[in-house]
């Protein structure tokens, strides 16, 4: 199980809103140039890109994934970098007005007209700003008249008419401030002193896209205008369009919609760099606030522009290098007493001008020195000695079987995957190279990539001096912090110690050591109208299988079972908790899990199990050709788990470091109380802590896993996807008819854990940073059904859209609402409605006391019938895709059958289609009683 990640602490300040790695610069362009198609090798039109007269870059694509929608995007090459030093923070806010108002959208009329067209704001409709970008993106639907002219209309407005009125700016500061505010925190603190040191005497260092607080709340509007009229020039931008409509008709209207755009002088844009060092740098950074020591190690070298075919192969064997020495790393997190408890490994983009090769860890108290030498000494280990074929033969297989799924499902590329590719190729240049292209290298050059390659590329690293090495740690007193010189001694001295060859154990023992007798399919029921099939299995087992053309090399599995934790007395609860965490650091059958990952490699199958609190469950995923895999590991997580004691122990080790701060934040001091209060204390839903896994006992936790999993006849299996059921029969027979069975049929048993009664007010007073935050929890009995989900989730949708139009829009006193609700049925029919926002401080109680008038206004009037339309409309179009995925289907199956719906209502149209103002009252009658309900505030200490 290798994770590939960008550190934490490398992304944590890579950008803002949301985060998101910015390209290389773009390669030059002439002014105008004829039209360049691209054909796929049916002769189909892939893409056409041309650049206008104006400068303006364009990218059209048809694509009907998902049918009936079309990505739109404004790509634009500016982004914070370019700031003046009185403009910090303004490109991001230039992006926020884009939104309040142009020559034709008045305030928020953007977004009004989106949202009655069924498109939702932050999924469908945003906008990110990094340090070198700025993007705008809409999702529209293509099946309604006029919608993407009014698009291309909204993003020609964009590139060309915001208004920047005075006194939208001024509204806006305090949207942004509280933007700022809500990442404020230790990660925050961290990245401010980090970053500036990583990047020293670079424009990046300084030019943060979230900016400065203060420039925000008082630069002179012509400063803002002047960033505008400087950067927003069409030979910085392309437009992308891509979905389900005429691409010949899309470029005619893109031509003459932004054709029309004058060119404009203005500065060039800047290549702005990164100075190179000749020697490791090391920074620790405390913070009271930070709940675990951590430290990355950052190879920095010049972003690489070759494109051409070596430069592909050289690409492929860094990736073998990097993967080969993240496997090695993760074999030894997973030791007693590690030097690291977790650990990644990345390479790729983190800044324009760079391309960073990171390795991260978290480490035990106290252990960073031990930690970072033993990090670096295995890309010593590495340079030295080399890696073995056997480790080159299992990279290739994992890397060969992560292209071919990408390969197979090639034709289900979804718009808006080809609207990042294109942007990315406006912003990064290169070569518009099809996945088939790619395929055709990578199958070409990847037979002769040799451990020689790769061993070259680890000596490569090994020798580059210009690395720098970040540590965090929580700040204690009296605790003695590590020392940075000696850090820095520490990652020079690893180059000269000796170190011992790479000696890999390994197992020649099967997956699955005999084959189990076969059992039955005993009855078939098919359901013509959602394209089900049922079967009942000889052991009593039921099946419910969903064939699909959703994904071409997807299949998904699960499986369920009544009982859960809540057949257990509260005194082995704890261990019911983690006990399929000791299975999964276990194995199964006669693998350890380094051996079980080894064995799986080059396999797109993967199972586990989860013991719920009502319910044992099993989920799995497979490529169809691997699906015999993903069914026998269902058989041996059933009657094979394996007890590991050294993994085992490795496992409590990490739990008590991870946890042994836990309390420092405010977040999890808000939490607990918040869970505290809305369980009135019940002891099963006590937050863990580090103490706890010194209490717990391996031989515990796999017995109760055994016996939640014992008998199979009691689980109800789910698939779906792109298989047919005679394909998967001899499967299901032979690993799913064969697993024991007792014959009884379980019930969970009702924890009595319950929400108080009437009114609770709670204040925590936690951290340093000008912040609040306060929840709001409506919860009572309910009748439950399907009518009703569908009224209060409405209500819930509605009260959003209200709360963003008053706290954020009108008052400016948030960055975002959040407004969530649910009826449930099991263990007692109830309801809850979240409402959930930060704010500043001193503004904490009235935003509050608007909340509540919105709530009173709702009750009393409900809502007016324009934003019942846009909810109307965002459930419909919500449906519309939803039911074209393959996840989407098996939480359905899974529910419906749970709940004793027909699934032959699972396609119908959404209940929410026949919505009035008149529900909404009654629903906001109903679930939002002021004389019951639990509020949580977040304030800062002092």
């Amino acid at each position: 199980m290798r994770i590939f990640r960008i550190a934490p602490m490398v992304l944590a300040l890579a950008a803002c809103s949301p985060p998101r790695a910015p390209a290389p610069a773009a390669s030059p362009r002439p002014a105008a140039s004829i039209p360049e198609i691209r054909f796929d090798h049916r002769g189909d039109t892939l893409v056409i890109t041309d650049t206008l007269p104006n400068g303006l870059v364009y990218y059209v694509r048809h694509n009907a994934e998902p049918r009936d929608r079309a990505e739109l995007r404004l790509v634009l090459n500016v982004g914070s970098v370019l700031e003046d030093d009185d403009q910090l923070g303004l490109a991001h806010f230039l992006e926020h007005m884009a939104f309040n108002g142009t020559r034709r959208f008045a305030r928020n009329e953007i977004i009004d007209y989106l949202e009655r067209v069924g498109m939702r704001f932050g999924p469908d409709v945003n906008a990110t700003t990094s340090f070198d970008e700025t993007v705008y993106m809409l999702q529209l639907p293509t099946d309604s008249a006029g919608v993407l002219d009014t698009g291309l209309s909204i993003l020609e407005h964009w590139a060309t008419g915001i208004s920047l009125d005075s006194a939208e700016i001024e509204a806006e500061r305090g949207v942004v401030i509280e933007e700022w505010r809500r990442w404020r925190g230790a990660g925050a603190r961290v990245s401010d002193r980090q970053f500036p040191f990583l990047f020293a005497g670079s424009r990046y260092a300084e030019r943060s896209p979230i900016g400065d607080p203060e420039i925000i709340r008082t630069f002179r509007h012509e400063t803002l205008r002047r960033f505008y009229q400087q950067w927003y020039r069409p030979e910085l931008m392309a437009v992308v369009a891509v979905g389900d409509f005429d691409p010949a008709e899309m470029e005619r209207k893109i031509r003459e919609v932004f054709g029309a755009i004058p060119a404009l002088g203005g500065p060039a844009r800047p290549e702005i760099g990164i100075p190179s060092r000749d020697s490791a740098r090391v920074i620790v950074t405390v913070d009271p606030e930070i709940t675990s020591t951590a430290l990355s190690v950052n190879w920095f070298r010049p972003a690489r522009r070759d494109w051409s075919p070596p430069g592909f192969r050289a690409g492929l064997v860094e990736s073998m290098f990097v993967g080969m020495l993240g496997d090695r790393l993760n074999d030894m997190s997973l030791l007693p007493d590690a030097p690291f408890l977790d650990v990644g490994s990345y390479l790729g983009g983190s800044l324009r001008p760079v391309e960073t090769f990171s390795l991260s860890a978290a480490v035990p108290q106290g252990g960073v020195e031990r930690g970072l030498a033993a990090v670096l000494t295995e890309v010593q280990r590495a340079a030295r000695h080399g890696f073995t074929p056997a480790e080159l033969e299992r990279e290739k297989a994992e890397f060969l079987r992560m292209w071919e799924q990408m390969y197979a499902e090639r034709h289900k590329t979804t718009s808006g995957q080809y609207a990042g590719q294109y942007a990315e190729h406006f912003l990064r240049g290169g070569l518009l190279r099809t996945l088939e292209e790619e395929w055709a290298m990578l199958n070409a050059f990847m037979p002769g990539v040799t451990v020689q390659d790769a061993n070259e590329a680890a000596r490569g690293y090994a020798a580059m001096r210009d690395r720098t090495v970040l540590v965090t740690a929580p700040e204690h007193v009296g605790a003695a912090l590590p020392d940075e010189r000696r850090l820095a001694a520490i990652a020079d001295s690893v180059a000269r110690a000796p170190v011992e060859p790479y000696r890999e154990t390994a197992s020649d023992a099967p997956l699955l050591a005999q084959l189990p007798a076969a059992g039955s399919v005993v009855s078939e029921e098919f359901v013509p109208e959602a394209g089900i099939t049922r079967w009942t299995l000889s052991n009593g087992a039921q099946v419910v299988l969903k064939p699909t053309d959703f994904q071409d090399d997807q299949v998904l599995f699960a499986a369920s079972s009544p009982g859960g934790l809540s057949l257990l007395p509260d005194s082995l609860y704890l261990h019911g908790r983690l006990a399929t965490a000791a299975v999964q650091v276990g194995g199964v059958g006669a693998l350890g899990l380094t051996e079980l990952q080894r064995r799986l490699a080059g396999k797109a199958a993967s199972v586990g199990t989860t013991i719920g609190e009502l319910y044992e469950t099993v989920n799995g995923y497979a490529a169809p050709r691997d699906v015999e895999t993903m069914f026998q590991l269902v058989h041996l997580y059933f009657t094979a788990p394996r007890r590991d004691t050294a993994a085992w122990e490795a496992f409590r080790q990490r739990g008590r470091e991870m946890l042994r701060n836990r309390g420092a934040t405010p977040e999890s001091a808000f939490g607990d109380t918040l869970t505290a209060v809305l369980t009135q204390r019940h002891p099963r839903t006590r937050p863990f802590t580090a103490a706890m896994y010194d209490s717990l006992d391996l031989d515990r936790a796999i017995t109760i896993y055994r016996q939640r999993y014992a008998n199979a006849g009691d689980f109800t299996f789910f698939l779906v996807g792109s298989f047919q059921p005679d394909e998967v029969r001899p499967f299901v027979e032979r690993y799913l008819a064969s697993l024991p069975a007792s014959g009884v049929r379980e019930r969970w048993r009702d924890p009595g854990i319950r929400p108080p009664a009437g009114v609770v007010e709670k204040t925590v007073r936690r951290g340093v940073e000008p912040k609040a935050r306060t929840t709001l929890y409506f919860t009572g009995p309910a009748q439950f059904s399907r009518e009703a989900r569908s009224e209060i989730t409405s209500l819930a949708d509605a009260l959003e859209i209200r709360l963003r139009e008053r706290l954020r829009e009108q008052l400016g006193g948030t960055y975002g609402v959040t407004v969530s609700a649910n009826v449930s049925r099991d263990p007692v029919p109830q309801y809850v409605v979240a409402i959930d926002f930060n704010t500043d401080p001193d503004r904490l109680d009235e935003l509050t006391r608007v909340t509540f008038a919105e709530i009173d206004s709702l009750r009393a009037r409900g809502v007016p019938a324009d934003v019942v339309q846009k909810v109307r409309e965002a459930h419909r179009r919500s449906k519309e895709t939803s039911l074209r995925q393959n996840d989407v289907w098996l939480t359905a199956l899974m529910e419906y059958q749970r709940l004793g719906w027909d699934v032959r209502g699972i396609d119908d149209a959404p209940l929410s289609a026949t919505l009035t103002p008149e529900r909404i009252r009654a629903a906001a009658r109903l679930y939002l009683n002021r004389r019951r309900y639990v509020r949580v505030s977040l304030l800062p200490e002092g």
